[in-house]
Order: structure tokens, then C-alpha cells, then sequence
């Protein structure tokens, strides 16, 4: 339960999403831009949160770069063996 808190809330009914029906914005305080501005900024936040292309883009790209690492450590370390056993 929130007391005493007052804040500008823009509700968005046509999300455009098959999944959401509507989405509750709270909007920071301070400057705040003009409405319509506001109302635009607020529907294209919603729709470019109604995909999950990009976590999963997200995701195989973390992937792809641990998977990079350790190829990456395991050849210096394969190098580094390969001189000290050639150094002795």
C-alpha cells in the first residue's frame, strides 16, 4: 500500500499486444514534456515492449560471446603450456 504519493499515470488501452490488454505508466517527476509528446513517447514504449525478439537476440548473443571466452582462454592456455613445455 503507497501513502501520500501523488504521480501522473498514463494508461495505454491499445497496446497492439496479444498478450496485454492495457499498461499503467508512471511518469517522473520534474520536467515533464507536453502531452501529446508524452502520450507518443508512452505508445511507443509500450509497443516496443510487446516483442521478445530481442531478449532472445539478447540471450544468444551472451551465449555466443561465453562460448567465445572460453574458446579464447582455452587456446592461451593451450599456448602457454605448448612454450613452458617447450622452454624446458
Amino acid at each position: 500500500m503507497i501513502k501520500g504519493v501523488h504521480r501522473q499515470m498514463i494508461e495505454v488501452t491499445h497496446t497492439g499486444s496479444p498478450y496485454f490488454e492495457r499498461a499503467f505508466l508512471v511518469v517522473r517527476g520534474g520536467q515533464a514534456p507536453e502531452e501529446e509528446k508524452l502520450h507518443r513517447m508512452a505508445q511507443k514504449v509500450v509497443e516496443q515492449a510487446g516483442t521478445y525478439a530481442g531478449l532472445r537476440r539478447q540471450k544468444r548473443w551472451q551465449a555466443l560471446r561465453q562460448g567465445l571466452f572460453a574458446l579464447l582462454c582455452g587456446g592461451v592456455g593451450a599456448t602457454a603450456m605448448w612454450i613452458a613445455e617447450k622452454m624446458w
